[in-house]
C-alpha cells in the first residue's frame, strides 16, 4: 500500500528521491555513530591482546634445538655397536646421570644437546678404548608442572615440556589479563628468584624471545602494567599501548602499530598536571619525544590534494583517464571531451565511490531493520506461526542475498542540471552512453529482454512482448530507468505511450505477499532500494 502511494506519480518521484537521500545521510550518521562505539570499544583492547586465543596451547614442543641443555627427567635414546651391542632408552636420573651398559653411569646434567653424543662417547671410551663406536641422541625432554601467577586469567599449576615457551604456558592459563596485566613486565622465576625478564613486545615487534627451559616449579610471574597510551587515526592498531615504564618513545610506539602511507602528522594530548596540553609533529619530527602515561596519540593525514584523476568511459575517443586540477567541475572534464557521432551528451552518468558507500550502508541499515522485523515477528494461532516461519526462512534467505549487491554509487544528474557547479572527486567514474534505440525489460517477466523502441509503445506493450509479468501487473511495482539514471514510477501510466523512450529499462519489481504488512511493507521497499541503488531486480 505504502508503494502505491509513494509511486503515484512522476512528481513523487523526485519527492522520494530526496528523501531517500535524507535517508541516506541519516544513515550515514547513524553508522557514523556505530562506528563510534565500535572504535570505543577497539580502544579498549591492547597492543598484543591478540596473542593469546589459543594458537600456542594447542601443540606442544616436538624438536629439540642445539641449545637445550639436558635435564632430570629428560629421555635419551643410547645405541652402541663394535663391542657392544646396546640400543635402549635411559632417563636421566636425579643425580644428572644415566647409566651405561658395562660403563656406568656418566653426567650429562647441563649438557648442551650439540654436545651430547661427544660427552658420552668421551665417556665410553674411558673403559673401552676402541672398537666400540655409539650414537647418543636426546628422545623427549621431561614433563614438567609450571605454576602461573599474577595478573594472567586463570592462575595455576600447568604441565607441558621443559623446552616449551613461556607463551604456550600463558596461554594455557587464558592469557593476560586485559584490565591490569602487562605484556612487558613477565618474569620466570626459580626457588624464589627472577631467572629471566620478559618483554612480550620484543617477541611482537622484533620476533625476540628468550631461550628458556623450564623446570618443575618454575613460576611464570605476570606483573601489572606500569602504564600505557591511546593510539588512534592513520595507523595500523588502535587501542592501548602499554609502555614500559613512566616514559615512552613516540617514535617507537608509531612504528610498533605502522603508520599508514598517507600519515603525515602525530598530534600528542598528554597531562600537565591538572591540565591538558597538544601537541603536534611532522611524522618525520617524532624521534626523540617522549610520552607520559595516559597519553593520547592522533596519527593523521594532511595530505592536500592538487590534482585529481577521472575515468571517462563509454562512447567517445577521448582519453580513458584523465588527470585534472583540483576543484575541476563536470563542465570543465565535459569541454575536454571528443563526443562521437553515436555519443547521448544528454544523458551523462557519473558514479561516486563515496555515494557507493554510502548507498551500501543505507542498504544494510534497511536490510538490518528487516531481518530484525523478521526475526521478531509473533503470530496470534498455530497455523499464522508455521506460515511466517516459512515465510522467514525465505525472506532471510534473500537478505543474505541482498547484503552482496554493491551499489552504483551514480551521482543522478537531473535534466537541466548545472554541469558547472558539480565538483569532481579523485576516483569518479563519467560515463558518456552511446544512443540507443533498444529498451531493456528486467524483473519479474517472462523473456527479461532487449526490445527495439517503436515510437508510440506503452510500457504494458513493451512488457507484453517480453511475455507478460509472472503475476498480475497490477500488482507490481513497474519503474522506468532514463538513461541518464532517473527512475519514474509508471505505475499509474502503463498505457501512456510518450513515457518510454529509446535507451530506457523497464523493471517490474513484484510485491511480495505476506502474512504480516509491516514485513509486506518493509521488503517492498527494500526490494526497491535495490533497484534504484544497484539497477538490479533481485527477486524473492
Amino acid at each position: 500500500m505504502l508503494s502505491r502511494i509513494l509511486l503515484r506519480s512522476v512528481a513523487l518521484i523526485a519527492v522520494l528521491f530526496s528523501l531517500q537521500a535524507q535517508s541516506v545521510e541519516l544513515a550515514q550518521d547513524e553508522n557514523a555513530e556505530a562506528r563510534a562505539v565500535i572504535s570505543d570499544e577497539h580502544l579498549k583492547g591492547i597492543f598484543g591482546g591478540w596473542l593469546f586465543t589459543g594458537g600456542f596451547k594447542t601443540a606442544s614442543f616436538t624438536g629439540i634445538n642445539p641449545n637445550y641443555r639436558i635435564a632430570q627427567g629428560d629421555t635419551l635414546l643410547v645405541q652402541l655397536w663394535g663391542g657392544l651391542d646396546v640400543q635402549q632408552e635411559v632417563v636421566v636420573d636425579a643425580q644428572g646421570n644415566v647409566f651405561i651398559p658395562k660403563v656406568g653411569p656418566v653426567k650429562v646434567l647441563g649438557v648442551e644437546n650439540r654436545s651430547l653424543n661427544d660427552v658420552v662417547l668421551k665417556s665410553i671410551k674411558r673403559v673401552y678404548k676402541s672398537n666400540v663406536e655409539a650414537y647418543i641422541t636426546l628422545a623427549s625432554s621431561q614433563t614438567v608442572k609450571v605454576f602461573l601467577s599474577g595478573l594472567v586469567n586463570k592462575p595455576g599449576l600447568y604441565e607441558g615440556q621443559s623446552a616449551d615457551s613461556v607463551l604456550r604456558f600463558i596461554d594455557q592459563a587464558g592469557g593476560i589479563r586485559k584490565d591490569l596485566g602487562s605484556y612487558r613486565h613477565i618474569e620466570v622465576k626459580r626457588h624464589n628468584k627472577t631467572q629471566y625478564n620478559i618483554d612480550l613486545y620484543a617477541f611482537i615487534e622484533r620476533g625476540q624471545m628468550p631461550d628458556i627451559q623450564l623446570q618443575d616449579g618454575d613460576v611464570i610471574f605476570v606483573g601489572r602494567k606500569s602504564g600505557e597510551v591511546s593510539i588512534e587515526g592513520e595507523v595500523g592498531f588502535s587501542g592501548k599501548y602499554e609502555l614500559n615504564g613512566s616514559i615512552g618513545m613516540l617514535s617507537e610506539i608509531v612504528n610498533a602499530v605502522v603508520e599508514n602511507e598517507k600519515a603525515t602528522h602525530v598530534t600528542l594530548v598528554e597531562p600537565q598536571g591538572t591540565e591538558v596540553t597538544a601537541r603536534q609533529f611532522s611524522i618525520n619530527e617524532i624521534v626523540g619525544v617522549q610520552v607520559k602515561p595516559g597519553a593520547l596519540i592522533k596519527v593523521s593525514s594532511q595530505l592536500r590534494p592538487t590534482s585529481i584523476s577521472v575515468e571517462i568511459v563509454g562512447e567517445h575517443n577521448s582519453q580513458i583517464e584523465m588527470v585534472m586540477p583540483w576543484g575541476t567541475s563536470l563542465k570543465d572534464l565535459l569541454d575536454k571531451v571528443e563526443y562521437t557521432e553515436l555519443s547521448n551528451k544528454g544523458a551523462v552518468q557519473l558514479y561516486r565511490k563515496s555515494v557507493a558507500e554510502r548507498q551500501k550502508e543505507m542498504l544494510m541499515a534497511s536490510l538490518g531493520a528487516l531481518e530484525q522485523s523478521v526475526l521478531t515477528a509473533r503470530s496470534s494461532t498455530r497455523e499464522t506461526a508455521e506460515l511466517r516461519k516459512a515465510e522467514a526462512e525465505t525472506i532471510l534467505k534473500w537478505i543474505e542475498r541482498a547484503k552482496t549487491v554493491e551499489p552504483r554509487g551514480q551521482v543522478l544528474l537531473t535534466e537541466g542540471f548545472k554541469p558547472e557547479d558539480v565538483l569532481l572527486q579523485q576516483g569518479d567514474k563519467v560515463v558518456i552512453p552511446a544512443r540507443r534505440n533498444l529498451v531493456m525489460i528486467h524483473g519479474e517477466v517472462l523473456f527479461p529482454t532487449a526490445i527495439t523502441y517503436q515510437k508510440g509503445q506503452t510500457v504494458e506493450d513493451y512488457i507484453r512482448q517480453a511475455g507478460g509479468t509472472n503475476g498480475d501487473l497490477d500488482d507490481m511495482n513497474t519503474l522506468v530507468m532514463k538513461p541518464n539514471g532517473a527512475f519514474i514510477s509508471a505505475n499509474r501510466d502503463l498505457d501512456d505511450s510518450k513515457l518510454v523512450g529509446p535507451g530506457d529499462e523497464v523493471f517490474v519489481l513484484a510485491k511480495p505477499d505476506l502474512k504480516a504488512l509491516q514485513l509486506t511493507k518493509d521488503l517492498t521497499q527494500v526490494i526497491y532500494q535495490v533497484a534504484v541503488s544497484a539497477a538490479v531486480v533481485l527477486a524473492l
